[in-house]
C-alpha cells in the first residue's frame, strides 16, 4: 500500500468487496443492498469519508511499516459503522445518505433492517480474516470492536431518548456522542494499536486520541446538520431539526437562552416530529441570535487541538512522519479545518 489517502481507501474498499461478494445468483439482491448503502455498485463512485477504516489502517501502517495485515480489521470496522447506520436511517425515517435514497426508502424497512443485521455479521467474519498476527492480539481486537458496537448502541438508545426532552444538559450530549461516536473512532485507533503492539502505553494513548477526534467530529457533524446546504451533506437540509434532535448546538442554545428565549424554543420543538418548517426556520434563527454557532466551533477547534496533541505525543507515530502527516490531514479534513500545510497529495 502506497502512502497516500486514495491507496488506503482503494485497498479498504477492496476488502469490503471481497466479502460482499455473493456466491449464490439468487443472493446477489442481498449483498447489493450493501453495496448500494456503501456506494460500491457499480453505477457511481465510492460514497462515504471510511474515516474510521482510514483511521485503522493508517496507524497501523506508522506502527509497521504495512497496512495490508490491518485490512480485515479496517474492513470489519467499516461494515460494523454502517450497519448502524442502515438502522440509523431507519429509525430517524431518513429518505436520502449521500446524495441518494436510502436502502429502507429503496427496498422497504423489513430487507433493510435484514441488510443491517447481514452487514453486522459480516463485520464479524472480516475479524475472522486477519492473520500472521499473534492470537491474543487479534481476540483483544475482537473484544474492543465488540465493546464498541454495544456503546454504539447505547448512544443510539440516548439519542433517540433526547429527542422528547428539553433538560438535555451539555454533559449528558457529550456522554452520548462519546458512546455513539467517539467509542467507534477509539476502536479504529486503539484497536489498530492493539494488533500491532503489546505496550499499553501506546495503546491508551490512541484510544485518547480516537475519543477526542470522534469528537470533534460529532460537533462538527452537529454543525453541518443545521447550517449546512443538501448540496454539501446529502442530506434533507436542517432535517436534525425537523426530527426534533438534540444535537450540541441545540443543547447549547437551551443552557444559553434567557428564560424568554428558552420558553420559545420549548414552544417551537413541542409539536411531535417532523416539526412544521416554520417551527424549523424559527428555531435556527434562534440558534444564530445566541452565537451557537460560534460556540460549537470553538469546541470543534478544542477537541481537534486535544486530538492532535495527543497524536503527536505518542512515539511510534511521531516516527513515522508521513504517517502522521495523512493522520493529521485525516483530522483536519473531518472536522472542517483547513489541511495542514505540506498535507501529502492523495
Amino acid at each position: 500500500m502506497g502512502r497516500t489517502l486514495d491507496a488506503h481507501l482503494a485497498a479498504i474498499d477492496e476488502e469490503i468487496r471481497s466479502l460482499l461478494n455473493a456466491t449464490d445468483p439468487a443472493l446477489g439482491p442481498f449483498y447489493g443492498m450493501m453495496l448500494y448503502h456503501l456506494g460500491l455498485d457499480a453505477e457511481r463512485r465510492p460514497s462515504g469519508k471510511r474515516l474510521r477504516p482510514v483511521l485503522c489502517t493508517l496507524v497501523f501502517e506508522a506502527m509497521t511499516g504495512d497496512a495490508r495485515q490491518a485490512l480485515p480489521a479496517a474492513a470489519a470496522i467499516e461494515l460494523l459503522h454502517n450497519f448502524t447506520l442502515i438502522h440509523d436511517d431507519i429509525e430517524d425515517q431518513d429518505p436520502a445518505r449521500h446524495h441518494r435514497p436510502t436502502v429502507w426508502s429503496v427496498w422497504g424497512v423489513p430487507q433493510a433492517i435484514n441488510a443491517g443485521d447481514g452487514m453486522f455479521a459480516v463485520s464479524r467474519l472480516a475479524v475472522q480474516r486477519l492473520r500472521g498476527l499473534p492470537p491474543a492480539r487479534i481476540l483483544a481486537f475482537a473484544g474492543l470492536l465488540d465493546n464498541a458496537c454495544v456503546q454504539v448502541c447505547e448512544g443510539q438508545f440516548l439519542d433517540i431518548a433526547f429527542e422528547t426532552r428539553t433538560d438535555v444538559t451539555p454533559e449528558r450530549h457529550r456522554a452520548m456522542a462519546a458512546k455513539k461516536t467517539g467509542s467507534l473512532f477509539a476502536a479504529a485507533a486503539e484497536g489498530a494499536a492493539v494488533l500491532a503492539t503489546d505496550d499499553t502505553v501506546v495503546r491508551s494513548a490512541l484510544a485518547r486520541f480516537g475519543d477526542a477526534f470522534g469528537e470533534a467530529f460529532q460537533a462538527h457533524d452537529d454543525l453541518l446538520g443545521i447550517w449546512a446546504s443538501t448540496e454539501r451533506t446529502g442530506k434533507v437540509e436542517m432535517n436534525d431539526l425537523t426530527k426534533r434532535k438534540k444535537t450540541l448546538p441545540v443543547v447549547l442554545a437551551f443552557e444559553r437562552a434567557p428564560a424568554k428565549s428558552r420558553a420559545r424554543l420549548a414552544e417551537l420543538f413541542a409539536p411531535p416530529a417532523p416539526l412544521p418548517a416554520e417551527n424549523v426556520e424559527g428555531i435556527r434563527d434562534l440558534l444564530d441570535e445566541l452565537g451557537v454557532r460560534d460556540l460549537i466551533e470553538a469546541e470543534i477547534a478544542a477537541s481537534r487541538s486535544r486530538a492532535l496533541h495527543v497524536l503527536r505525543g505518542i512515539a511510534p507515530i511521531a516516527a513515522a512522519p508521513d504517517a502522521l502527516e495523512l493522520l493529521e490531514r485525516l483530522v483536519a479534513t473531518a472536522t472542517g479545518a483547513p489541511e495542514p500545510a505540506g498535507a501529502a497529495a492523495t
